[in-house]
């Protein structure tokens, strides 16, 4: 924050307890280093937060402020008026849907590690309206050799045993 150029950061971490944790550890590192530091507006996004606090990203960042932010699905955050430079800070796993035994349905049971396309493709959001970085929370060694080339089709993590026994009673197969 105190040594790139201006623009916002986004940040890309797993879901709402990793984020709720790195907006307190943020705040509380802006508070130790007060006035010594440009400000540094930290605004949280995730499913259950309320929405006029959501809304808050939207606001043009002040003169001389920056912006950490979330992504969210069906939002071009880093592409919204105004930014001009986007610094993109990622972890390499994600939130994957998969089988949920136990209950019989597809959710959002555990992280997996984060395909090399997917993380090329959060890592362009760097650079979509003007120049940017991507700071990795990996090596490049992890990247080349511990991620997959491209993410697990859903298919292929869901469990379709209830489905072919469905198939299977209606004398479909």
């Amino acid at each position: 924050h105190v040594t790139q150029p201006p623009g916002d950061i986004l940040v890309f971490l797993t879901g709402q307890e990793e984020i709720e944790a790195c907006v307190e550890l943020l705040q509380e590192r802006c508070r130790r280093l007060g006035s010594r530091l440009p400000e540094l507006l930290v605004l949280p996004i995730y499913a259950n937060l309320p929405s006029e606090l959501q809304a808050k990203i939207f606001q043009p960042t002040p003169p001389g402020a920056r912006k950490v932010r979330w992504p969210f699905k069906g939002g071009g955050v880093a592409s919204e008026e105004g930014v001009v430079w986007c610094h993109v800070l990622m972890s390499p796993q994600c939130p994957q849907v998969s089988a949920n035994q136990r209950a019989g349905r597809a959710g959002r049971v555990a992280l997996g590690d984060m395909s090399q396309a997917s993380a090329n493709q959060r890592a362009g959001r760097a650079g979509r309206v003007a120049p940017g970085k991507c700071f990795r929370l990996y090596t490049a060694w992890a990247f080349q050799h511990e991620l997959e080339e491209s993410p697990v089709p859903e298919i292929q993590r869901a469990d379709l045993g209830s489905l072919v026994l469905l198939l299977k009673s209606l004398g479909e197969l």
